[in-house]
């Protein structure tokens, strides 16, 4: 489970109110910043699947919202407006889920949702008939049917792509697919990449689901070895990639392992078996130290600095932070009323500059009202002698066609 605002660098108030058996936060603001943030509170919401069997690959997602939004407010807020965040852990359970997403928007309000949540297909109704914009984090094909989701980066609905394409860069003409049996998106995939793979020259030949708990995945390595494949993905937490890889190369099989999204952590380097690894993400790589990462590194650093060194500190930390511009970018594209609202955000979201990158974190992004959200540009990155490295030009993102 993550720890929430545990190093607090200023006088920060955390009311702990429990609502359909969810656990939240609410961040108060920090008492340097009272006088220019003296306006109406902005409340944005964080619903996350923080504890249950993904839980490894989103428990920075947390401290790295809160590193903004105090960031934000030492700064004297969003138009002089605090932002007060509002973060609810769902546990992996749709009716919490949809609970807590209730409560947020009758009772706090919110003007815009950030999505951690594996289980968004439980609300994304209510969302959607509520006007609340969405941020960020889609995982189900459910919530593309609202236009009103915004997605800072390559989109899951396109991730098929991404994926597909890895197996061109490395050469491999046969795959095996592990997937969580807990997730329901984990599988969503599984026929159009049998579709896709063949386009650049692989296969899949063999698919698995694996569960969360298993003792071992020693079984699955081997099938996958007997099949002939030298890639391979395992959609799962980080932790659970971790174990697989560890279980194949016991066997005495070392694919090369593709990965996406928020997969990837800095544990992996440790694991001698994930070099040549190869991964699409669908922001700037998160090891990349630029004039777009900077800002979240120097937050992090002042307010979190022991997420720097988390075991699955990774792509998703970027993927936080750039839902987080995204939602400031767009409010700066507003003026607020006194009380802000949902509709000013969404109004700002669509009056964001098509192509817009958020100063190079995202690759160009297109939001037109009543369009859904489509992105299949990708960052590629890998691991070479224990360390990351960029492929291709990581600045440049490289986009797919999807026809």
């Amino acid at each position: 489970m993550r720890r929430l605002g545990i190093r607090m660098m200023f006088a920060m108030a955390i009311v702990v109110a429990p609502i359909a058996g969810v656990l939240g936060t609410t961040l108060s603001q920090p008492a340097a910043a009272a006088s220019a943030a003296s306006r109406s509170p902005i409340n944005i919401g964080d619903i996350g699947s923080l504890t249950g069997p993904e839980a490894s690959s989103i428990d920075q997602t947390t401290q790295v919202l809160e590193a903004w939004a105090k960031t934000v407010n030492a700064k004297g807020g969003l138009q002089g407006h605090p932002v007060n965040l509002i973060i609810k852990d769902d546990g992996y359970n749709p009716t919490t889920s949809l609970a807590a997403v209730e409560g947020m928007v009758t009772a706090d309000h919110i003007v815009a949702l950030i999505d951690n949540s594996d289980v968004d297909t439980a609300w994304y109704k209510y969302v959607e008939q509520n006007k609340v914009p969405v941020i960020g984090g889609q995982t189900e094909d459910g919530p593309y049917e609202n236009a009103d989701f915004f997605d800072p980066g390559s989109t899951f609905n396109d991730y098929v792509y991404g994926e597909a394409y890895m197996t061109k860069l490395v050469h491999s003409k046969a795959t095996a697919d592990l997937y969580c049996a807990e997730v329901a998106l984990c599988s969503q995939t599984l026929s159009a990449l049998r579709a896709e793979f063949p386009k650049f020259g692989s296969k899949l030949v063999y698919v698995s689901a694996i569960g969360f708990a298993a003792p071992s995945y020693a079984a699955q390595c081997i099938a996958a070895k007997q099949a002939g494949a030298t890639s391979m993905t395992v959609g799962d937490a980080t932790q659970i990639v971790n174990k697989v890889v560890q279980d194949c190369a016991a066997q005495g099989y070392a694919p090369i392992q593709l990965s996406a999204d928020g997969t990837v952590g800095i544990s992996w380097l440790t694991i001698p078996q994930f070099n040549g690894n190869v991964d699409a993400q669908p922001d700037v790589p998160f090891f990349v130290h630029n004039s777009a990462t900077d800002p979240m590194y120097t937050a992090l650093t002042k307010y979190y600095p022991q997420q720097l060194t988390n075991p699955n500190f990774g792509e998703i930390v970027v993927e936080n932070w750039a839902d987080a511009i995204l939602l400031q970018d767009a409010i700066g594209e507003v003026k607020l009323a006194s009380t802000p609202t949902a509709a000013e955000v969404t109004t700002g979201m669509y009056d964001l500059p098509q192509g817009d990158t958020l100063g190079g974190l995202t690759p160009p992004l297109h939001f037109k009202k009543g369009k859904t959200t489509s992105n299949a540009c990708f960052f590629y990155m890998g691991i070479k002698k224990a360390k990351f490295i960029e492929l291709k030009n990581t600045a440049q993102p490289t986009c797919l066609s999807t026809k």
